[in-house]
């Protein structure tokens, strides 16, 4: 009995360093996420922030010229390169959210495997683009006369 008693604490000793790289990993993984959901919320308000600057932008078609602040300076620029440059910052803050919630994928993919449990169905699916929206919404006549009759 005393040597079973010592083999098992020997496994035993060997199993505990394994456990806790699991559960430093996991606990890594697990700050990078949260850490990237405050990130894609920061970025979310300046991108709410940027879609209102556009919109008065265009709500302001007589103005040729618009003041806008630049840095700690204010300057006065054209309209039109002006919504270029908030359409450009527009766009910039979509693909860094877009990237953030692929890498968050990623991330909770490999915690949910640390921990030994399956991805729900579905987990991977991506959003629909305006422009997959667009081609279904063009072609939704179509596809009910040729399925209905």
């Amino acid at each position: 009995a005393v040597v079973s008693t010592q083999s098992t604490g020997a496994s035993a000793e060997r199993a505990l360093p394994v456990y806790l790289q699991k559960l430093r990993e996991s606990e890594n993984l697990g700050e990078e996420i949260l850490a990237d959901q405050q990130q894609i919320v920061e970025l979310d308000s300046r991108r709410q922030s940027n879609r209102q600057a556009v919109r008065e932008v265009m709500g302001a078609k007589e103005e040729k010229k618009m003041w806008c602040m630049m840095g700690n300076e204010f300057v006065k620029v054209e309209r039109e390169t002006l919504e270029k440059w908030l359409r450009s910052d527009q766009n910039v803050l979509d693909k860094e959210i877009n990237d953030l919630r692929n890498g968050m994928k990623d991330k909770v993919s490999a915690l949910q495997k640390l921990e030994g449990k399956e991805l729900p169905k579905g987990f991977h699916l991506n959003a629909m683009s305006k422009e997959d929206l667009s081609n279904i919404s063009s072609t939704d006549g179509r596809i009910k006369e040729r399925y209905v009759s």
